[in-house]
């Protein structure tokens, strides 16, 4: 299903302490927790291992907001030779934000299909496809709202 729409949407049960350092927006301690969960044996490195084999998972949280500075739209990428990517929703209302949503495309066509997904749910993942299988992404400005992701990237 990557290789062929893009990306697909999945969940994973998101441990208590990653809920816990976000309510406390104590970035530090959701930095160190999500690390413990994308090495070998964490919930998000044992979920994408069904969709890629892969060696190690980089990640970076990706708070966006309407709140603080203006927010830009992201430009057309393809995270170079990544094998694969996700974006794990920290979001706990999504149903509150306008824009932000992630976009992907096939690469190099003259008229490419875009898929726009909306920010979706606490503990909902998208996982997608990077230039290693011909796709590209985008995340669209944030209008309204915060938007808080777990971006990363597998290779």
């Amino acid at each position: 299903m990557i290789a062929t729409q893009g990306f697909l949407i999945t969940t994973i049960e998101v441990p208590p302490l990653v809920r816990e350092k976000l309510l406390e927006r104590n970035w530090p301690g959701l930095d160190q927790a999500i690390a413990r969960e994308t090495l070998p044996g964490g919930v998000i490195f044992s979920k994408l291992q069904n969709y890629a084999k892969f060696s190690q998972i980089e990640f970076i949280i990706s708070i966006r907001s309407s709140f603080e500075e203006p927010d830009e739209d992201g430009i057309w990428h393809d995270d170079g030779s990544r094998v694969l990517a996700f974006s794990l929703s920290l979001t706990l209302n999504p149903s509150e934000i306008e824009g932000g949503c992630l976009e992907i495309r096939r690469r190099g066509e003259d008229f490419p299909k875009t898929e726009t997904l909306p920010t979706p749910p606490y503990g909902s993942m998208i996982v997608f496809a990077t230039g290693h299988l011909g796709f590209e992404h985008k995340i669209n400005r944030v209008i309204r709202g915060e938007r808080i992701i777990i971006a990363g990237w597998c290779t």
